[in-house]
Order: C-alpha cells, then sequence, then structure tokens
C-alpha cells in the first residue's frame, strides 16, 4: 500500500534544469515502506526536498532500528522485518501512525531523536490525507481530540 495520491517520480520540480524530489533519493525510490515514512513525515506536496539535510539518512536509520531495543543497526546488517517499523507501514496510514504514538521504544527512533515531538505531529497530521476528509465538525473535532490525546501519552504526561 502507498500512502501518496502519486508515485513518488510525480513530486519534486525542475530547479535550474534538473529534477529535484524524493525520488533522486534511491533509499526512497526503491523502498515502498521507506516512501511511505518519508511521505508521512514531511509534506512533499509543498515541497520537493525536506529542507534538513539529516533527513533521508534519519529515515534510513529509522528503517534499521530494532523496534525491541530502539538500537539502530548499520546499513548492510541482517536486521529481521518483523523487529522493524516496516510491517507497519502496511497498514493504514492512520493505524502506522497510532501504532507508532503508543510504541513504547517510538522515542528511540532516530527520527523522533532528529525533530522530537514535531515528526510525531506531522505524521499524525498527514495521516489523515489519504483517508477520509471530515464532513462535519464533530468528526474533525474528534480527530484533533484523538492527536492530543495520542501525544500526551507519548508525551508521558498521561498513562
Amino acid at each position: 500500500m502507498r500512502y501518496s495520491a502519486k508515485p513518488i517520480e510525480e513530486y519534486g520540480r525542475l530547479v535550474d534544469g534538473r529534477f529535484v524530489g524524493p525520488s533522486n533519493l534511491p533509499a526512497l525510490k526503491l523502498d515502498l515502506e521507506a516512501w511511505n515514512l518519508a511521505y508521512l513525515s514531511f509534506n512533499f506536496d509543498a515541497h520537493p526536498v525536506c529542507p534538513a539535510p539529516e533527513f533521508a539518512h534519519l529515515v534510513a536509520r529509522t528503517m534499521r532500528t530494532d523496534l525491541t531495543t530502539g538500537m539502530t543497526h548499520p546499513a548492510g546488517v541482517h536486521l529481521p522485518r518483523h523487529l522493524t517499523v516496516r510491517p507497519f507501514l502496511r497498514q493504514p496510514p492512520r493505524e502506522f501512525v497510532t501504532t507508532m504514538l503508543g510504541h513504547p521504544n517510538v522515542r528511540q527512533l532516530p527520527l523522533y531523536q532528529g525533530f522530537g515531538e514535531d515528526w510525531l505531529r506531522v505524521m499524525f497530521e498527514r495521516s489523515w490525507i489519504g483517508g477520509e476528509v471530515a464532513d462535519d465538525e464533530l468528526e474533525e473535532e474528534a480527530g484533533l481530540l484523538e492527536m492530543k490525546r495520542l501525544l500526551e501519552r507519548v508525551s508521558g504526561k498521561v498513562l
């Protein structure tokens, strides 16, 4: 399941005669799950490239982090898929984000260490892009309350 509405190659633009976008990064172009994580973590619709130069590196490291220990493994080291975020990135976006927000080792993930609570907020907000749009104020309010509750839980304010 691809989270983005368009293929990765359609996110980007020409800059000084050269195409700039996430498909320029092999780690994203050749890995659907990494692209899903990157897409939830940054608004490629508004900007072809994340202004944080470490973004792609943090995505790659997050994909190599053992969720049971919080330890990030070097590239090339075998790490069973079921120990990483990969299986969760096959869930619908909202389920993935809900799983991550409730995971005890979410703060060990390199993307969290790089961007903190802002990363979680951005992912939560973007997880609603591919889903149903709220058609009344009550549904929208319920989504905002859910986001607040989940972020407070991750922040340690709520048990």
